[in-house]
């Protein structure tokens, strides 16, 4: 009987986590990748600011997690969207390094959404940051805001693949 005690206490005090869905390819992405016309790009692994971070809590109900980290996930996106463009080649002397500044989110009953801020460089020295914010819809229990927050990171990614992409500073750099 301790022992059932002990593992309920156990999962009582850890909470559940709420696990991010593998990424999927936006064909919004890709044709906006396709219309820029650039030559096939490298990336070179991403940074972060928190490096290996792959989870925040959520209100008190338990972590929002990604499988690897933050940094992983959002460059094999980036590098998934490339690759369906037919912008992509690991052999490529140009190479695109990314750096995750932040990675938030409020899971707010009304301001519920994802924020990032990502640097995007080249080895010319160029770069440029991009801020980027996904809203959805909130909740007021926790376990049902915490899952909406996990299943709306995918879709965060894309609109931050997105909103690199249409940076005109994107072109610039990569090519």
């Amino acid at each position: 009987m301790k022992h059932y005690v002990a593992l309920f206490l156990a999962l009582a005090v850890t909470g559940c986590a709420y696990n991010v869905s593998p990424y999927g390819a936006s064909v919004k992405n890709v044709e906006s990748i396709k219309s820029l016309g650039i030559k096939p790009v490298s990336v070179g692994s991403f940074t972060a600011t928190k490096p290996g971070n792959a989870s925040i809590v959520c209100r008190a109900a338990g972590p929002v997690t990604v499988s690897t980290n933050f940094e992983n996930y959002i460059e094999k996106a980036l590098i998934d969207e490339l690759k369906l463009a037919g912008a992509y080649d690991p052999n490529s002397k140009l190479v695109l390094n990314g750096k995750v500044e932040e990675v938030d989110f409020s899971s707010g009953m009304i301001d519920a959404k994802w924020q990032f801020t990502v640097t995007i460089s080249n080895a010319r020295n160029e770069s440029f940051t991009t801020k980027s914010s996904f809203g959805f819809s909130g909740s007021f229990v926790a376990d049902k805001a915490c899952q909406e927050t996990a299943q709306a990171f995918a879709p965060a990614v894309q609109k931050l693949v997105d909103d690199i992409v249409r940076n005109p500073q994107f072109k610039k750099i990569a090519n």
